[in-house]
């Protein structure tokens, strides 16, 4: 297919598309947040260790036995009925507090895939934003190599230029639209991306019709990193970990034991008014005890394994919170970088760009300069253009990226 004809194609696709419904950021978040798998699977855990919750007061199976034969004296048919329950000391407390701690780890962590995902649609949301932009920028530069072209061919034919001065144009042309292809494909890679990421049976569009400076009103201080879910997930991890070591301590301390039972005593005779008893006569009675572990070694391992398990829980912490405060300062450096580089292509360089391509187009059809001046003109103000563009790309990026780090969903 001709170059000559993919660029109205793809006009046309991007007009049928537009069409149809467009998101804004805050849609493709909600959105997001309300059909992404990974996220329903985060909950799902949630919904999972809640009733987990209910096992704090796990006790084991009753233990219900028939004692029946020629146990108490010739009779063969006496009769014992014992009901007997253990109650392990975890019970009382520490396997409670264990699930209550797992319960909040969790909504912690699903807390943290939320602040993830948003990050991912934002970062992608506004890099499809800047390729449409940069699309813009490139239909600006197919338009002026096209006239660039006409005119030089205009020229070759009158014999005011050479040969060099249409192939040259031409080469310019098709270089540009070679880029917009390139565009083209991705603006698709990234809407898919953003189609996975809302689990989109469609590949959707946004609203931002030119990309924008982002707002950023938040502290660059390290404190609003207090609020990041992955600190507060890791921070939780040592919560679990103490109470998981609670748990196993807690095994070192002996079941309670209570029971009743309900028996026959047939041919027991009573020593007050000497009357016998017999099948229909029940004899009754409660049991309590204490069941000692004697056996120490399982138990000291798992107390054991569960104290290193909270230093390690620990020392992760402390190191995610060094990590995490070093990248931190890493993407604030890059945000002031990139803000004070935006900045000077606000007031100078964008400028001075539409100067020097108005005044360079003038020249040209005055016949003021040749076409290698009006091209080293014309590709330094698409040069700026394209740098102030790339620069308010990284510049929204690093705010996205400063935000998922302070948990700024």
């Amino acid at each position: 297919m001709s170059s000559k004809i993919l660029v109205p194609l793809f006009l046309l696709s991007l007009a049928a598309h537009a069409q149809s419904g467009k998101l804004t950021i805050e849609q493709a978040v909600a959105e997001a947040l309300k059909n992404n798998a990974g996220i329903k699977a985060a909950a799902y855990e949630v919904d999972m260790q809640k009733q987990l919750k209910k096992t704090s007061f796990d006790l084991p199976k009753t233990n219900i036995s028939l004692l029946y034969g020629q146990y108490n004296s010739y009779s063969k048919n006496d009769n014992n009925i014992t009901i007997s329950q253990a109650i392990p000391f975890t019970a009382l407390g520490s396997q409670g507090a264990l699930n209550r701690s797992v319960v909040a780890s969790s909504e912690m962590k699903k807390a943290e895939s939320e602040n993830e995902l948003v990050y991912q649609v934002k970062q992608t949301y506004y890099q499809l934003a800047f390729e449409q932009a940069r699309r813009d920028l490139l239909f600006q530069q197919d338009s002026i190599y096209a006239g660039f072209l006409k005119s030089a061919s205009l020229r070759y034919k009158t014999g005011e230029s050479n040969l060099l001065e249409q192939t040259t144009a031409e080469a310019q042309r098709n270089e540009v639209r070679n880029q917009l292809q390139q565009n083209e494909r991705n603006i698709i890679v990234l809407r898919t991306q953003l189609k996975t990421l809302l689990n989109s049976s469609e590949l959707p569009e946004i609203s931002e019709t030119s990309l924008n400076e982002l707002p950023f009103q938040e502290s660059i201080d390290t404190t609003v990193l207090a609020s990041n879910p992955a600190l507060a997930f890791t921070r939780q991890q040592v919560e679990v970990a103490k109470a998981q070591k609670k748990v196993e301590n807690a095994k070192f301390a002996p079941d309670l034991l209570v029971g009743y039972f309900n028996q026959t005593l047939i041919d027991v005779v009573n020593t007050e008014n000497g009357a016998v008893a017999t099948s229909a006569d029940r004899f009754s009675g409660f049991q309590v005890g204490l069941a000692i572990p004697l056996w120490f070694a399982p138990h000291q391992g798992r107390a054991k394994a569960a104290a290193f398990n909270q230093q390690a829980a620990q020392s992760n912490y402390k190191n995610f919170q060094i990590t995490l405060k070093g990248l931190w300062e890493q993407a604030v450096q890059q945000f002031l970088k990139n803000k004070s580089s935006l900045e000077y292509y606000k007031t100078s360089a964008i400028p001075n760009a539409d100067l020097i391509l108005k005044q360079s187009q003038i020249a040209f059809v005055n016949g003021e300069v040749g076409y290698a001046e009006y091209l080293l003109g014309v590709r330094s103000a698409i040069s700026l253009k394209e740098g102030s563009l790339q620069t308010l790309n990284d510049y929204n990026q690093s705010i996205i990226y400063l935000e998922f780090l302070s948990g700024n969903k």
